[in-house]
């Protein structure tokens, strides 16, 4: 049995939490983007166990590297990239019912706190954890059991590393860019011209393109692009609906020219693209 106290000391009553999916995204395969995207009903934990890349959470970016551990809340606008035209190395877990004791249903962290912390000397014992919980979900009941336990474990022992290792770059002090991101967040799946944009900023259509790409390494045209195709995927392994239904969707009625820009992005077409994911997928389609 679980020691009662403890549990209730750590996570709010019956909020123990859920293994929803659990993707091994392999070392050194041909680079597959997953852009911009956000979960508005679970919270995911990935572990780095090889490469170099980027995660991106809102407005901040951290370095990623071998033995960092990411916490995504629910909600969060995230995307993890690599260095290099290889995949990063990466366990992803998505997890449900989680409710820790002070925060938000499904909220591995505090708002504030650092999204990437390292595991130092716990990495071994992390890497063990994840190839486990992977390993077993797929099978049976008892199997899928035993997954979700490990889970709790990583989990609580994840979320008690310390802040102090983390590498950060915060955004720019300007606020323009941020108030263009934020625009752009909200209405990314409607029809966008860059010199309303502008005029809305209070600026010329060349300084607006200028100051969002310095403070976010895209032109506005190419993150919106970029976060169409992040809810595209998100509808394609989690749904039913056709590519052209999820073309409409993300704002564009040419499904043809969808399929390029998709696979120009992602590097497949969004057909391939799913049949890809849900192939090596264990758990649950659910990434909502």
């Amino acid at each position: 049995m679980f020691p009662a106290s403890a549990m209730e000391e750590i996570f709010e009553p019956n909020h123990f939490p859920a293994l929803l999916y659990s993707a091994k995204q392999e070392y050194g395969q041909k680079r597959h983007n997953r852009p911009m995207h956000r979960h508005t009903s679970l919270c995911e934990l990935l572990l780095c166990y090889q490469g170099f890349g980027t995660y991106y959470v809102g407005d901040t970016s951290y370095p990623l590297q071998k033995g960092d551990v990411v916490f995504g809340n629910v909600g969060e606008l995230h995307e993890v990239t690599s260095d290099y035209d290889t995949e990063i190395g990466t366990y992803c877990f998505g997890i449900g019912n989680l409710h820790f004791k002070g925060l938000p249903l499904n909220y591995l962290i505090p708002e504030g706190s650092a999204h990437v912390r390292a595991s130092g000397g716990q990495f071994r014992l992390f890497e063990m954890l994840c190839a486990q919980i992977d390993s077993l979900y797929a099978d049976g009941a008892h199997d899928r059991l035993t997954a979700q336990l490990l889970l709790g474990a990583l989990v609580i022992q994840a979320t008690r590393l310390p802040e102090e290792t983390i590498r950060r770059t915060p955004p720019g002090e300007s606020q323009l860019p941020a108030r263009i991101k934020a625009y752009l967040d909200a209405h990314y799946t409607e029809p966008l011209q860059l010199d309303e944009l502008a005029d809305k900023m209070g600026c010329s259509t060349p300084y607006l393109s200028h100051v969002f790409k310095g403070a976010f390494g895209y032109a506005p045209i190419q993150y919106v692009i970029r976060r169409r195709i992040g809810l595209a995927q998100t509808w394609l392994i989690s749904s039913d609906l056709s590519a052209t239904q999820i073309a409409a969707m993300v704002g564009y009625d040419d499904p043809s020219y969808f399929s390029v820009l998709f696979t120009k992005v992602v590097g497949l077409s969004p057909i391939r693209y799913r049949k890809q994911y849900l192939e090596t997928l264990k758990g649950g389609r659910s990434q909502r």
